[in-house]
């Protein structure tokens, strides 16, 4: 089994410029050994596979001994790995690389301790110690095997330290929980749960609107008026800003969503939740849910409680997209009436019994849930 621990890292002035380098230089290995892969192939039908070596020895390329080799090894693994999954049909062809809307990172090995975690530092390659926030440390028996460095639109460095472990846990995942959830969708709340609470989740992008708003006026106005022409340096200094926002409003997401996804991993054996095409919803005109949709980062949020429930040995089941979970009477009887979104309270023909739509909606999911989790599906 592998985990990884994310730290966020504090370089100095020498250490951001290596980092940068590194980083430079991964991208442009890239973007020639994927160049002379595609030469290869479209001038003589072969299929090359060339490796970092072959160009450090080119004068024109000597600033690539100054980095981390293992780095630009993974990139020759990356791109290896990106021609298969092409050829596979999972993806598009690989692309080249642009310095401006490229990502940022490079992954390096631990060979012989050459990563290390201390309590205030992380030792790498070529780099040396780096000043880090330790907030956690990893079990005594898990192997540390490799690290992602990566640094974001901010300026902000971070690094992923990959450990690798034999999960030895005997807990009887299959014995039957005791609490179960279920969660339904709420556009403006997060979710509904099946005990009658919504999450109320703070509207952090609707909040910051106004401000993203005039920011981005104020970086229009900034834009040159020729057409290929640089950007000036207020252009740059006023495009830091609003990235510094959108990433204040990304990390109040992520923080909640974290906390939240903590306290239910904690507290409930078994959750069940609904499989939604949320890409779809986002991009719905007719539902006009696409900013609320993205504000919620639901998605973030399912993935968060499958790999917290799983480190505990509990279980997290996602319940089919055609289960009629908001049209199913607890009597099980299949009301027709709920097709209309705009209904909320409901009053069953059958049984007599009124209940809230998403309440309802959240208590079919925790059954339905069980009895996956029952039959083994």
């Amino acid at each position: 089994m592998n985990k990884a621990y994310v730290y966020r890292l504090y370089p100095t002035a020498d250490q951001k410029i290596l980092f940068a380098k590194t980083f430079g230089c991964c991208r442009k290995i890239w973007n020639l050994m994927l160049g002379d892969r595609i030469d290869a192939y479209n001038d003589y039908g072969i299929t090359l596979l060339p490796t970092p070596a072959w160009y450090k020895d080119d004068d024109r390329y000597s600033y690539l001994k100054e980095v981390d080799s293992l780095a630009l090894a993974n990139v020759q693994l990356a791109l290896q790995k990106a021609y298969k999954a092409f050829f596979d049909g999972i993806t598009e062809f690989p692309k080249f690389k642009s310095k401006r809307r490229a990502k940022l990172s490079y992954t390096t090995n631990n060979q012989g301790g050459t990563i290390s975690v201390a309590d205030k530092s992380v030792r790498l390659p070529k780099v040396g110690m780096v000043k880090a926030k330790i907030h956690r440390n990893a079990p005594s028996y898990m192997v540390l095997k490799s690290a992602t460095i990566s640094c974001d639109k901010c300026g902000r460095h971070y690094i992923s330290v990959l450990y690798e472990y034999d999960k030895t846990d005997t807990a009887d995942k299959a014995s039957d929980p005791e609490k179960r959830l279920g969660l339904d969708y709420k556009s403006d709340g997060l979710y509904v749960d099946s005990e009658g609470r919504c999450a109320d989740m703070p509207h952090f992008y609707r909040k910051a609107h106004k401000k993203l708003k005039h920011l981005q006026r104020e970086l229009s106005r900034k834009v040159g008026s020729k057409k290929g022409e640089m950007p000036s340096h207020n252009f740059e200094k006023q495009l830091a800003r609003v990235r510094k926002q959108y990433r204040h409003v990304a990390d109040q997401r992520r923080d909640y969503l974290q906390k939240r996804s903590t306290a239910l991993a904690d507290e409930y054996g078994l959750i069940g939740v609904e499989d939604l095409s949320l890409k779809g919803m986002s991009s719905s005109k007719g539902l006009g849910l696409g900013k609320e949709t993205n504000d919620k980062g639901f998605g973030m949020f399912v993935q968060m409680l499958a790999y917290k429930m799983a480190d505990r040995n509990k279980s997290l089941i996602k319940v089919g997209r055609t289960f009629p979970s908001s049209q199913l009477c607890q009597c099980g009887y299949k009301n027709p009436i709920t097709k209309d979104l705009s209904v909320r309270r409901i009053i069953c023909p059958m049984c007599g019994c009124t209940y809230d739509r998403d309440i309802n909606a959240a208590i079919n999911i925790r059954n339905e849930a069980y009895r996956i989790f029952r039959c083994g599906e």
